[in-house]
């Protein structure tokens, strides 16, 4: 009889270790659980930034096209504007100034100069036309004789608004 605190000690001992190793084994669990919730918002916090990455690459290669395709556009267009430059150096415009006409009448082209355009017409015509105006404009003119060719120039472009008329010929087109 002697042994049976000695036994029953031993079972409380063998019941509380049964014990302790149950919430041993729930806390084993708890942490397996959290350690697997860790790895797979590893996984897709590593699948969100491969997916940033291939954006970000795919992003900087149109950028590298783009930018590629702005020198090819600005290059052709400096090329172009010297073109343009090298064909406005003689203006080959033929204004209309009227198309009324009779039969009997005859083309003429008379070359009209303002130097002083923009001061005395129009100030904000760009600086293209108004270098036009300085080199000259040809107008087509339907009338009898250079005569009056000249009236319908200087009545539509009048002298004192500072037109001038520098030269006539025959209009043969």
């Amino acid at each position: 009889m002697d042994s049976m605190p000695y036994i029953f000690a031993g079972l409380v001992g063998l019941a509380s270790l049964s014990v302790s190793l149950l919430l041993a084994m729930r806390r084993l669990k708890t942490s397996e659980e959290r350690i697997a919730n860790a790895v797979s918002r590893k996984q897709a916090q590593v699948e969100r930034i491969k997916k940033a990455a291939r954006a970000t690459l795919r992003q900087a290669r149109d950028l590298r096209d783009a930018r590629r395709r702005k020198a090819m556009a600005e290059m052709a267009c400096e090329d172009l504007e010297q073109r343009l430059k090298s064909a406005g150096a003689t203006d080959r415009r033929i204004y209309v100034l009227d198309d009324r006409r009779t039969q009997k009448d005859q083309g003429w082209l008379l070359r009209v100069v303002n130097i002083e355009y923009g001061a005395r017409v129009n100030a904000n015509l760009t600086p293209t036309a108004l270098d036009s105006w300085k080199r000259g404009r040809r107008f087509l003119v339907w009338a009898l004789d250079e005569k009056k060719a000249r009236e319908k120039v200087h009545s539509r472009l009048p002298e004192n608004k500072g037109f001038t008329v520098m030269g006539v010929e025959s209009y043969l087109g």
